[in-house]
């Protein structure tokens, strides 16, 4: 899977927000599950072995984060979130997947994957219904 695609091929195209974080976080299990657990993201991996040490690969895996939470942040405001909340949900987002890819991995179990999908869609919906009230 390409997970920068994953905010325009698997939230984009839901219903509504809370369904498309639901399938997006079952399909990187899937992904995850079907590759007996080696398809994860690539530039986590990249990141956290040279953001340290080698500035020109930091900085490349920060355009590619940074790209990610561009596309995460209009899809969610194209799904009813404010500017500011779509950004901050799809940085969660993002961060929740990568820590649950490594989590995942270590443990040979999908479970981190469930957990961290179940609390985007908490946080979706809180601020959903916030919105509403707002």
């Amino acid at each position: 899977m390409e997970y920068g695609k994953l905010f325009d091929l698997l939230i984009a195209p839901a219903p509504d927000l809370v369904t498309g974080l639901e399938q997006a976080f079952a399909a990187a299990a899937v992904t995850l599950r079907e590759t007996d657990y080696a398809d994860a993201c690539p530039i986590a991996t990249v990141a956290l072995e040279v953001a340290s040490t080698n500035e020109t690969l930091r900085r490349a895996t920060a355009e590619v984060f940074e790209a990610w939470i561009v596309t995460g942040t209009g899809v969610f405001t194209r799904l009813g979130l404010s500017e500011d909340d779509a950004r901050r949900l799809a940085i969660a987002v993002i961060s929740s997947l990568e820590g649950a890819f490594v989590l995942s991995r270590s443990l040979r179990d999908v479970e981190p994957l469930a957990v961290a999908g179940e609390a985007a869609v908490a946080t979706a919906r809180e601020m959903l219904t916030g919105r509403a009230r707002g």
